[in-house]
């Protein structure tokens, strides 16, 4: 059983490095890694957002995010504003530029996606999701 467990372990890594190189790939002739992107999905969906709940959301910390942050400020696609009700809360919201671009990254993510799960059924990648959830959760 002990090789089982190896082998799924080593394909789980292997996939997603690989996941991860596509998609950086897909991502380059944007300027934006996946790490940003994952921060511009979540702010697109969800705008205007907090730091904090993003953070949230991307499994990330706040210090990172606050970086991811900043890199996509400067490069005009994100932008923030001062929370009416409490001052002490940032809420990011996209610019105008970076509405375009993510549409543009979208695009390329979803034919990325299409390609890593070609031949694969919805019903399929809906057992897998479920099994990752599983497995994460064991390991919360």
């Amino acid at each position: 059983m002990r090789d089982f467990y190896d082998d799924v372990t080593f394909r789980t890594n292997v996939v997603a490095r690989k996941a991860s190189l596509g998609l950086q790939h897909g991502l380059e002739r944007f300027a934006v890694t996946p790490e940003q992107w994952s921060v511009l999905n979540v702010v697109d969906q969800k705008a205007p957002i907090s730091q904090r709940h993003v953070a949230e959301l991307v499994e990330k910390d706040a210090p990172t995010v606050n970086r991811i942050m900043d890199v996509l400020v400067r490069k005009n696609l994100l932008e923030k504003a001062v929370d009416k009700k409490d001052r002490r809360i940032t809420l990011l919201s996209l610019s105008m530029e970076g509405k375009q671009k993510v549409q543009l990254i979208r695009n390329v993510v979803e034919e990325t996606c299409s390609h890593f799960y070609r031949g694969i059924s919805d019903t399929e990648l809906g057992v897998y999701l479920n099994v990752l959830a599983r497995i994460e959760n064991n390991l919360e």
